[in-house]
């Protein structure tokens, strides 16, 4: 090697990190043979080329190659990723339908892409809003569902109104609309979900394969996951037909509960407060927290609050103890069942019961007879440590915190009222989208047999011509479309409904860098 190779190895090297840390695009090599390399990207077709794009693609361009010059297999292909709210948007804006506005964009940015002399292989050329891509979705899609990965259920959602579509977490920016600056709304609605926590194991275990990942990124992962093992109890709500299944991580202070909270967005609280004088004080206070929470400022811990939902909840496992029925912001709904029995023994339930004067009854002390007395004086919270000493129940009256776990939880299934499971912080991915411009999901609806998928064969669904629909800013432009909407069902034949709702973006992104090795294929 000259000085000029070993220096641009070495300057080829830190950007080949940086791409690699910053998700900007794919760089993979075979460690073997050291004779194959891949570089791809996947740009949005938002318009014209800006400085950025010029920056990153020149880069990757002269990397692609020094590496071909080195007597590497370079794949260097280019696609668009094309589906996607903006142009719908935009189509909306410019009275243009999105199918036009896509295509002159992916022109324009091609033809910029070639003047600029990046070497790309463009018979490998990728995109998505072509049918003989997203035919592909569609198929995916009905592989999941064939295998119970793919299904439908109420849930709730971010909603943007002026758009009339359901949004991401990543697309709500300080409680907005990402695209109108709208306030953005929580609506239950029946949405399609592709059940990623079936694979939440493989995905915690397989991080300890990625050597070369950045420790830091790891454990977001691991925390985003957020796999959690412990106890879940059920147990009723006094002087109602309601049973609360609470999940708890830390079994071996459930005597020191002494009070529930409620998430603000459980249906179950509309229930609980129903016909009673808590019923207007606790509805606004749940429209204000989760119009708060749909902001990127809020903070769970900074911005504790609660209100008292005027039931209990009956707790047999201390004698006839009632513990009150809070609605509190920090609580989680998509974690667990929403509902959680809070105690003296954990630091935010300690903090919001000395906030609203709930009592608490600690059931844990330090070896140290001193800082015993004053955590029985509830002067601090005292948690989580491995030498503390039981008082109660007390059967493990005197019995350490970090060895009795397992004995609690044997415990707590013996009376009935517990079970061991595993929760996970990780939600199934929710990719119904009411818009025009995305993947149309391949299901029909009938009268008579229900939820039926579209076969193998009448694929790919197509997305109707946009001079067919009605682009007008308000509900699901595909609803417009009688003749899209109108089918004969695949089973018996009789009058049935097509699925207007399209596939998140984000499923067309989640595969394409295979399609650039198998873009001729139609099988």
């Amino acid at each position: 090697m000259t000085d000029a190779e070993v220096d641009f190895n070495r300057i080829a090297q830190k950007w080949q990190k940086r791409w690699a840390e910053s998700g900007v695009f794919k760089v993979k090599e075979d460690p073997k043979k050291k004779k194959f390399y891949v570089l791809e990207m996947f740009p949005y077709p938002s318009g014209t080329l800006h400085m950025g794009h010029v920056r990153n693609y020149s880069i990757g361009d002269c990397y692609a190659r020094y590496k071909r010059m080195r007597g590497f297999n370079v794949l260097y292909p280019m696609g668009y990723d094309a589906f996607g709210l903006p142009a719908e948007n935009a189509a909306i804006k410019n009275k243009m339908d999105p199918k036009k506005w896509t295509e002159s964009n992916i022109a324009t940015m091609k033809s910029q892409q070639k003047l600029l002399g990046l070497s790309y292989d463009w018979s490998r050329e990728v995109i998505t809003c072509y049918s003989e891509y997203y035919k592909w979705n569609q198929w995916i899609f009905l592989k999941m569902l064939e295998k119970g990965l793919a299904y439908k259920k109420k849930a709730g959602a971010n909603w943007c109104p002026s758009c009339q579509t359901v949004l991401a977490n990543e697309q709500v920016h300080e409680g907005k609309c990402w695209r109108c600056g709208s306030l953005v709304e929580q609506k239950e609605l029946e949405q399609w979900f592709l059940k990623i926590t079936a694979y939440a194991d493989q995905l915690l275990n397989d991080l300890d394969k990625l050597g070369n990942w950045p420790e830091r990124v790891k454990v977001m992962q691991k925390n985003w996951i957020g796999k959690s093992e412990g106890v879940t109890t059920t147990f009723k709500v006094k002087d109602m037909d309601i049973k609360f299944s609470v999940f708890d991580s830390v079994p071996q202070t459930f005597m020191a509960q002494t009070f529930t909270v409620i998430a603000p967005e459980h249906p179950l609280v509309k229930e609980l407060v129903k016909g009673t004088e808590h019923e207007k004080p606790v509805m606004e206070f749940v429209e204000r927290i989760k119009r708060k929470k749909a902001t990127d400022k809020f903070d769970i811990e900074k911005d504790m609050e609660g209100i008292f939902a005027g039931r209990y909840l009956e707790y047999p496992l201390a004698g006839n103890r009632l513990m009150p029925i809070w609605v509190a912001s920090f609580v989680v709904y998509e974690y667990g069942s929403g509902v959680v029995n809070c105690s003296a023994h954990d630091k935010r339930d300690f903090d919001f019961a000395k906030k609203y004067s709930i009592p608490l009854h600690p059931v844990m002390h330090p070896p140290d007879a001193k800082e015993a007395e004053k955590v029985r004086n509830l002067e601090y919270c005292y948690y989580k440590d491995p030498e503390g000493i039981l008082d109660e129940p007390a059967k493990f009256k005197g019995r350490k915190w970090g060895e009795v776990r397992e004995d609690i939880i044997r415990h707590l299934e013996s009376t009935g009222y517990g079970k061991r499971e595993v929760n996970y912080k990780l939600r199934d991915w929710l990719i119904s989208r009411q818009r025009y411009w995305g993947t149309p999901i391949p299901v029909i609806y009938c009268k008579r047999c229900g939820v039926v998928p579209v076969t193998e064969k009448e694929l790919p669904v197509m997305l109707p011509e946009p001079e067919k629909v009605k682009f007008t800013g308000e509900g699901n432009p595909l609803d417009s479309c009688s003749e899209f909407v109108n089918v004969k069902c695949p089973k018996c034949k009789t009058a049935a409904r097509r699925e207007t709702d399209t596939m998140d973006t984000f499923v067309d992104s989640s595969w394409y860098f295979l399609r650039y090795c198998s873009n001729r294929e139609d099988k």
